[in-house]
């Protein structure tokens, strides 16, 4: 009797190592800060179920018969929409040190790479990533707006200058998307857009030229997105006109880092946006990125190649 006891543990046991994991749903979020749910640097390390990423994980639970999808978030603070290709050129140093995602890996690790790598082992596990959240483009602008020669430029400079920074990030935005779409045809992406933080104190002598250059960006956004069939969610609109209590500007003589940033109360209002944007049906992602192609037909997109996953992650 002891013998058929052990052969059937065995045989239990060698069946539990054969067996893959489940597969899960998963939903990735990729971009800044303000997408890893960053305030003031006071909550880390962190895998980034925070800020309007927990919220909205939860709400897609709901959709789903109770079943939360598995957060994977990617984004790092400091990260520009070029910097996420090649790890280089962020406008904190620290940022990548903060999300759990990226331990043992070099640093600075690009964040492409990391998604590459993990794509990979959605794919050998049987995962599908259902959702994906974007966001990227404010670090772009700020390296000109923490410049103080920039503010000494005259109007049509700063305007030029400006306008080269959003032309650089919708090109890195067609990129982006063009990778993220190549690896996920039919997930549902959200292109989130940006609140302006300056709005909330009008005396700082960025505040004038800050906010037509957070419009203009949230316009890039929204246009490159909708070319790939993702929908559009206005943080501004969401945000504004409660930039004084819904952010940390307030804290811009003691903080002169985090400042820009969300605090809870204003991810907890962005997390309500996005649920009410991803709750308006959309017609399939496919077909409108087939159909919003053609403006972009002649800009570069990243091709994925087996070459690029690094074995590191």
């Amino acid at each position: 009797m002891k013998s058929l006891f052990v052969s059937i543990w065995a045989c239990l046991a060698t069946a539990s190592l054969s067996t893959p994991a489940a597969a899960d749903h998963i939903y990735l979020a990729l971009g800044d800060s303000s997408a890893f749910g960053e305030t003031n640097r006071t909550h880390n390390p962190s895998d980034g179920d925070r800020g309007y990423v927990r919220p909205f994980a939860d709400y897609l639970a709901t959709r789903d018969g109770g079943v939360r999808p598995t957060v994977v978030n990617l984004a790092i603070n400091g990260e520009t929409s070029s910097s996420f290709f090649t790890g280089t050129g962020r406008v904190s140093s620290d940022g990548q040190g903060f999300n759990t995602n990226y331990i043992g890996l070099p640093d600075p690790f690009p964040q492409y790479q990391q998604l590459l790598n993990r794509s990979a082992r959605f794919a050998a596990n049987g995962d599908q990533v259902t959702t994906i959240t974007f966001q990227f483009g404010a670090n772009n602008l700020d390296g000109a707006a923490s410049n103080p020669a920039f503010l000494l430029l005259p109007p049509d400079q700063q305007q030029a200058a400006i306008q080269g920074i959003l032309g650089q990030v919708q090109s890195d935005y067609v990129n982006i998307l063009g990778t993220v779409r190549s690896l996920y045809p039919t997930a549902d992406l959200y292109a989130i857009g940006y609140h302006n933080p300056y709005n909330g104190d009008p005396s700082l002598p960025i505040s004038a030229l800050a906010d037509p250059a957070v419009r203009g960006l949230n316009q890039v956004i929204a246009g490159v997105g909708s070319a790939f069939g993702a929908k559009y969610v206005d943080f501004y609109s969401a945000i504004h006109p409660n930039e004084a209590s819904l952010t940390l500007i307030g804290t811009i003589g003691t903080d002169p880092v985090n400042y820009v940033h969300l605090n809870d109360q204003g991810y907890a209002v962005a997390s309500r946006e996005l649920i009410d944007t991803a709750s308006v049906p959309a017609p399939p992602a496919v077909i409108l990125a087939v159909l919003g192609l053609l403006p972009f037909a002649g800009l570069r997109v990243r091709s994925r190649q087996t070459s690029d996953v690094a074995k590191v992650a």
